[in-house]
């Protein structure tokens, strides 16, 4: 309405007589009510955005309308006044609610179109746009009266997504990727050798406050990184030096800036600076720099083996210190554990193959007592031999070949009987059988004229075996003579017992270290394991611990772990103030806690950073070095709410890799579900497994890498320039291999070392049994898991992400050699049909797996070896089995005991293999 034109109303009849308005009036914005005793008073329109309405009666119109909140009524009006003064209203309140609407409209481009939606953006967009919405609810007649047809269809659209909610918010996202993924299509197409998959585009796109992308291997995680980096300084959304990239180590950092400047030259963008990228450390060094703190790092973190030489001879001057330190370190060198515990022979079994107790003398023993026993004999210099064959040929008369368990000369044998005082014995021995033995041994000593001392399952639980080897002795006048210290720690020092102990220290230090442990956390750690001992390590550990600060400190040096600790303390204090807009994050699923907390004080007290991090729990295999998969798997939980993007498409293998690969992970549970799809596609399984028989008188290792020298052959027959890799476990098979195959153009890879890497061929060496087999089953470290990050409970789960990683180098083929006579627990579950994997030898099949499978233990294959007597079947189970069956003259395979109807007999256990029968027997001689 212009200055000049005035709207006034007057009363009715009605109203003149019995009301109190003289006149209303409506100037510049504002109703200005004068009563019968000119008292005038104004009403503002400038913040009222409800329309005003009418109610016409006999008496006259009444008026309603707002002056800012308050309502306002003016009665008895003179209608067709009022009817002009309710629209100039209109007019003024549309003029009020389009520009509050354009405001929103702004709000919501910002916020919501103009960039990625972010969660902490939402209550701010929610409370911008609330009146322009609940304006059009409440008057949508008046809207499309007053508005243009544009601007009505916008507050429609805007309506229809508020409240912003999660589902809501998903679709404002949604229609911001698609506008972006036109708008940058070029960008999209050239920023690298090949354009970008659309899940790589929108893993660059999704900017929400963090941001998760999970990379399947081969899917092009590098790619997204680097994009993400050039898109925002490409788009003008952050200049170079907003921009900070964290890498795993210095390789990828390098990597990283060297594919980054690569690209931007290619890409034709001009690039004044470049990102920050550096690793974790670097940037720790980088915070404490800025803060003007001195950065010495130790000999330690620089030099691995002067850790390991200041270690060494620590440990051997506290050991030196006290008597009692000796005798604590002998004590917590080993685990105890009580036999009776075993339910079934097969658990039995395993505990034994997996667990080596090596004693003072050297040997290995088969368990924790006899441990015990032999280091006790040791100590007190009674001369012993563990496990001899018995003087008498009629040792095999009582079932077995009988070897008692310690021979102390003289006619002399130590036999520790697993029983306790009722004579019961483990879960899966039959006890009346097994005291009948006892008994057969006893009777046949004394038929003999040797003496048999013994001791019992129930002296180790009351506490009275060292006792009752006491007593033994001296009822044998075997003279006692305690060993010195020095001789102890010589014997430690020639077993490798103390350099075993000690490795597993500076571990745990190492654990201690990332996981930032105190005592009692320790403690709670080692007690919730059930760790024997618990106190005694803790105690031990902290004092490892003190001892390594305490000389940091007297140096003025910090190691890695301080780099970080000191550089997050510093970002919590505000001594550092962080100004990155962006921070991308590479490798996240082996991230530590020590690392998450400098980077959630980074995002914490920076501008409002968007945080993208990029890994694959299906890759996570280093949790030795504190990486902590739970942060991945757990995600919304540790880190906070997020935007999930996954790469799921890959140029690197084929479907058949990929299919055996994806389904062999995703038996676990706690692993993210992933859907790969592959460019390649075949028809036929690209997984061969082969077994590692090539020469009967070779050893295992031997075997296997003659087998891959085969197959590698077999490789360049049919494509002589590709790639190769072999790859392995432990690096001690890859110097087999090395000895054995002279081919210059092979790389070889350890599986944690080979992560990143790709050939077109590989070749997998490895798959036995055993503590140094894969899966890895060495049971010995149960203090370093106790210390780790927590681990799921799937078994062998990180050894299972460890597999997948080697199986995906492979571009074209992957060549799996195992042992068919000791297949790994891994070869095991691929020989289902589910795998759909080439089994290319017939010795996988399980009539010829059964000949092999040794009858003595749950866990054991026989193997045939070359001895200085000739060949001979060995049990895999190795020492605490060694059963050795006889040969079979004229196939080579193993003989078994059978019963006929004329009594024993040796049959050859190639009898019922059809087209490859065996019939040969041979006496049975008691």
């Amino acid at each position: 309405m212009n200055a000049e034109q005035r709207v006034i109303v007057t009363p009715t009849f009605w109203g003149k007589f019995f009301g109190k308005i003289k006149s209303v009036e409506l100037q510049q914005n504002k109703v200005i009510v004068t009563d019968k005793k000119n008292n005038i008073t104004e009403h503002d329109l400038g913040k009222t955005f409800d329309f005003p309405a009418i109610q016409k009666s006999f008496f006259g119109t009444k008026l309603f309308f707002k002056d800012d909140s308050t309502e306002v009524v003016l009665s008895k009006l003179a209608k067709k006044q009022t009817d002009s003064l309710l629209l100039e209203i209109e007019k003024v309140v549309a003029s009020n609610i389009k520009v509050k609407v354009k405001e929103g409209f702004q709000h919501f481009a910002n916020l919501a179109e103009n960039q990625y939606l972010r969660d902490s953006d939402i209550p701010t967009l929610n409370d911008r746009v609330r009146l322009s919405v609940l304006s059009y609810g409440d008057n949508k007649e008046h809207f499309q009266k007053y508005f243009d047809e544009s601007l009505v269809k916008k507050i429609q659209y805007i309506s229809s997504l508020f409240p912003v909610n999660a589902i809501n918010a998903q679709t404002i996202r949604r229609e911001y990727e698609q506008h972006v993924l036109n708008h940058r299509k070029h960008f999209f197409d050239v920023i690298e050798s090949n354009p970008l998959t659309e899940q790589q585009r929108l893993s660059v796109i999704r900017n929400n406050d963090i941001n998760m992308v999970l990379a399947a291997a081969g899917t092009g995680k590098t790619s997204v990184m680097v994009a993400k980096a050039l898109d925002l300084i490409d788009s003008g959304a952050c200049k170079s030096e907003d921009i900070l990239i964290l890498a795993y180590n210095r390789d990828a950092a390098t990597e990283l800036s060297e594919r980054l400047q690569e690209r931007a030259r290619e890409a034709n963008l001009d690039l004044e600076n470049s990102p920050s990228i550096s690793t974790f450390h670097a940037l720790g060094r980088r915070i404490i720099k800025e803060c003007g703190k001195s950065v010495h790092l130790s000999k330690f973190a620089e030099d691995p083996m002067k850790l390991d030489r200041w270690f060494n001879k620590w440990l051997e001057d506290y050991i030196k210190e006290d008597p009692d330190n000796l005798a604590k370190f002998i004590q917590l060198a080993y685990q105890p554990i009580d036999p009776f515990q075993f339910k079934t022979k097969d658990e039995y079994d395993r505990y034994v193959n997996d667990n080596d107790y090596r004693t003072l003398q050297g040997e290995r023993v088969r368990g924790y007592q006899e441990l015990l026993i032999a280091n006790w004999l040791f100590s007190h210099s009674v001369e012993y031999e563990y496990e001899p064959r018995y003087v008498s040929k009629r040792r095999i008369e009582i079932g077995f070949d009988y070897k008692p368990d310690f021979s102390l000369g003289d006619g002399v044998y130590l036999e520790h009987f697993g029983i306790d005082r009722q004579g019961r014995t483990r879960a899966d021995i039959n006890a009346q059988e097994y005291n009948a033995n006892i008994q057969r041994k006893r009777e046949l000593h004394a038929e003999h004229n040797t003496t048999l001392l013994e001791t019992y399952h129930y002296n180790w639980v009351e506490n009275t075996l060292y006792k009752r080897l006491e007593q033994l002795m001296n009822e044998q006048f075997i003279p006692l003579k305690p060993k010195s210290q020095q001789e102890i720690l010589d014997a430690l020092n020639e077993s490798g017992i103390f350099k075993e102990n000690k490795n597993r220290y500076l571990k745990c230090l190492q654990a201690i270290r990332t996981e930032r442990l105190d005592y009692q956390q320790i403690l709670k750690r080692l007690t919730d394991a059930k760790i024997v001992y618990a106190k005694e390590y803790a105690t031990l550990l902290m004092r490892i611990h003190d001892a390594y600060v305490k000389e940091l400190r007297s140096a003025n040096e910090i190691d890695f772990d301080d780099m970080i600790l000191l550089a997050t303390q510093l970002v919590k204090t505000g001594e550092f103030k962080p100004k990155w807009k962006h921070i991308l994050v590479d490798e996240f699923q082996d991230i530590s806690m020590a690392r998450l907390e400098l980077l959630k004080e980074i995002y914490t007290k920076g501008p409002r950073p968007i945080w993208t991090v990029v890994g694959d729990d299906w890759q996570s295999i280093y949790r030795f070095s504190g990486g902590k998969l739970e942060v991945t798997t757990r995600f919304n939980d540790m880190v906070g709410s997020h935007t999930l993007s996954k790469l799921e498409k890959t140029y690197r293998y084929n479907n058949s890799i990929a299919d055996t690969a994806g389904q062999f992970i995703m038996q676990n549970p706690e692993q993210y579900q992933k859907n790969v799809v592959t460019h390649t596609k075949v028809a036929d399984s690209c997984v061969h497994l082969y077994d590692s028989h090539v020469v009967k008188d070779e050893k295992s290792e031997a075997n296997i890498s003659l087998k891959a020298s085969a197959i590698l052959k077999l490789i360049r027959q049919k494509a002589p320039e590709a790639t190769v890799a072999i790859l392995a476990r432990y690096r001690y098979l890859l110097e087999d291999a090395k000895s054995v195959i002279k081919d210059k153009n092979v790389k070889f890879w350890t599986f944690h070392g080979s992560k990143g890497l790709e050939a077109d061929y590989c070749i997998l060496l490895g798959f036995f049994q055993g503590k140094v087999g894969f899966p890895n089953q060495n049971k010995e470290e149960a203090v370093v898991e106790a210390l780790l990050p927590m681990l799921d409970s799937f078994p062998h789960s990180e050894e299972r992400r460890l597999f997948y990683v080697a199986l995906t180098r492979a571009k074209k083929e992957s060549y799996l050699i195992a042992d068919a006579n000791a297949p790994s627990e891994f070869i095991n579950e691929l020989l289902s049909p589910k795998y759909k994997i080439d089994i290319v030898s017939k010795r996988f099949q399980e009539r010829y797996r059964t000949i092999f499978k040794c009858n003595e233990c749950s866990t054991g294959y026989f193997v045939m070896k070359q001895g200085k007597f000739g060949q001979f079947y060995s049990c895999t189970s190795g020492e605490v089995c060694r059963s050795s069956p006889r040969i079979c003259e004229k196939c080579g395979r193993p003989m078994k005991l059978r019963e006929g109807k004329f009594g024993q007999f040796w049959g050859c256990s190639g009898y019922g293999i059809k087209g490859d029968q065996c019939t040969n027997t041979r006496k049975y001689f008691m």
